[in-house]
């Protein structure tokens, strides 16, 4: 298997994945953008059609899924709403997120990401690795989701 192609110079940022979290932005009604951790509830449970035993989360409503590949990094500087209420999982690059209050988080390959953010100062991305940025974005549907 090869390795994904890099860009920028920057190595590959390591990852392990193990929690069902969600890293939701928000905006507050000031216009502020914020962070907050999401834990979706669930259950461990063997499953129906083999011999498996897995911890499975509440089902999250979804309107669509679509994959993305970025083919040009926006410029690192601008801030940008969300266009709908998403998730975006990111399954190759990292991406560094920075909040209007300053706060910056990296959202590697394996989490889920909520930008909410669809009024408000916004968010900024940039690339965090060289990694051609490939993600999974799933449109959520107006249900709540669950832990919110």
């Amino acid at each position: 298997m090869s390795s994904p192609p890099y860009r920028h110079g920057k190595s590959p940022v390591e990852y392990r994945v193990t929690e069902p979290v969600i890293i939701r932005v928000f905006s507050d009604v000031a216009g502020e953008t914020h962070f907050e951790e999401i834990r979706l509830p669930g259950e461990t449970r063997r499953s129906d059609v083999s011999a498996s035993v897995a911890w499975w989360s509440e089902k999250v409503p979804v309107r669509s899924l679509a994959w993305r590949r970025v083919e040009k990094e926006a410029p690192p500087t601008v801030p940008h709403t969300a266009p709908r209420r998403q998730l975006i999982v990111p399954l190759s690059g990292a991406v560094e997120i920075e909040v209007s209050t300053g706060e910056q988080r990296t959202v590697v390959p394996g989490q889920v990401l909520m930008v909410d953010d669809v009024t408000g100062k916004g968010h900024i991305t940039r690339a965090a690795d060289d990694a051609t940025r490939v993600t999974l974005v799933l449109e959520l549907a107006d249900e709540p989701v669950p832990g919110t």
